[in-house]
């Protein structure tokens, strides 16, 4: 069986379903038991690089939520250099 190439365009499409999953099942969880709201904005987070709505969206909750982004930005500093595989 042959190995997946992890090329920017590999990572790009994973990010991509990751975010829309993310989405979707938080537009789930709105109307049913879970953390809805949570898994909405992992998702617009995820795809705010890419989708300009989610971009203006993240510029957003930026600006109105300071402590909170950068709260968010550091853990995921934090989970990127700890996951990081330099090859």
């Amino acid at each position: 069986m042959k190995r997946l190439i992890w090329n920017r365009h590999t990572k790009l499409v994973l990010k991509h379903a990751l975010g829309w999953f993310c989405i979707v099942t938080g537009a789930i969880m709105l109307i049913t038991p879970g953390q809805g709201i949570l898994t909405l904005l992992l998702g617009v987070y995820l795809l705010a690089d890419h989708v300009p709505m989610f971009g203006r969206l993240k510029a957003w909750i930026q600006l109105k939520f300071p402590k909170t982004s950068d709260y968010v930005h550091r853990k995921g500093e934090q989970l990127r250099a700890r996951f990081h595989h330099k090859d």
